[in-house]
């Protein structure tokens, strides 16, 4: 397992690595390098970009298009899909992601794993999705977005996988445990075009936050508008769309989880476009039961994800 020491973390990075060679063979002088390019970049901004991860954009395609078919439709029409939280439509402006901020303007559909054999009473992040078959035809909207979560699971593992490595004291039977029946979702997200005469610096798509989970993998529809904050300069950058780059960052579990070595930075969305702006999100937070606790620190009192994603989203919502 690599060092972490001997990895210079000075300058804030947002990189763009090619993975296919960690995934064609996780043993290889390449992979290493993949390994160091990403630990570098956790270990400073705690966002960088990922091509060569095999995800088909015929998929990607079609998700996009079930996402504008979806927020196309009548205000009426979508609330009859609202669901618990992380489940279904959330209108806009469900979410306060910033407190110094008006809410956000960006609305959402959810989509979590589907297990048949689940029941009642469901635990919290793990209620049953909820499908607007009523109006999209399950070949338009329900089955690509599940294939396209399963495509995201099997994605997220593989990028944990390439994180464990950079770090002392997660083994893999520590991270198999981590990632077993783990809480994950795809998030459908419509951002309209901030009003042309709106000067109010306190409307935001998405206001300045951190991400609660583990690591969120990002696919932009093309339009700008993602920014990460700079800790050491306090200035913004913008994370240009690449059609052909998920966009990945650490959240708050993780930078817990190593004691600060993989960092979690404060991000925004602003849609100055002048146009819609789509873009699917996929949150990979771990097993439930899982106990979180600082790798250097086994002895530490610890919280399950449960708990810590409770109560994260207990602070967001209106």
């Amino acid at each position: 397992m690599a060092s972490t020491d001997d990895i210079p973390t000075t300058a804030f990075v947002i990189p763009s690595v090619d993975i296919s060679s960690f995934l064609l063979d996780p043993s290889s002088p390449a992979a290493e390098t993949v390994v160091s390019e990403i630990r570098n970049a956790c270990m400073t901004s705690g966002f960088f970009q990922i091509t060569g991860h095999g995800i088909s954009p015929a998929l990607q395609d079609t998700v996009i298009t079930a996402a504008r078919t979806f927020f196309s439709l009548s205000k009426e029409e979508k609330m009859k899909f609202a669901g618990t939280v992380g489940r279904g439509y959330e209108v806009i402006g469900a979410q306060a992601l910033d407190p110094s901020t008006k809410p956000d303007l960006k609305e959402g559909y959810f989509v979590g794993r589907e297990d048949p054999n689940r029941c009642p009473p469901y635990r919290p992040f793990e209620h049953p999705n909820v499908w607007p078959t009523a109006v999209i035809p399950d070949p338009e909207f329900r089955e690509p977005l599940l294939a396209y979560h399963a495509a995201l699971t099997d994605l997220a593992l593989k990028v944990m996988a390439i994180l464990s490595r950079g770090l002392v004291g997660l083994t893999p039977e520590l991270l198999a445990d981590f990632c077993r029946e783990p809480v994950a979702s795809v998030r459908l997200l419509h951002y309209p075009p901030h009003p042309a005469d709106e000067a109010d610096p306190s409307v935001v798509g998405a206001g300045a936050h951190t991400d609660f989970g583990a690591i969120t993998l990002l696919f932009q529809d093309g339009q700008s508008g993602l920014q990460v904050l700079n800790r050491d300069t306090q200035t913004w950058i913008d994370v240009q769309p690449n059609r052909d780059a998920y966009v990945v960052n650490v959240g708050d579990m993780l930078d817990w989880w190593t004691a600060g070595k993989y960092r979690s930075s404060v991000h925004r969305v602003i849609n100055t476009s002048g146009v819609d702006r789509y873009s699917i999100p996929f949150f990979f937070d771990g097993n439930l039961d899982f106990v979180v606790r600082p790798l250097e620190d086994p002895a530490a009192v610890g919280v399950t994800v449960e708990q810590h994603l409770a109560a994260k989203y207990e602070e967001i919502y209106l």
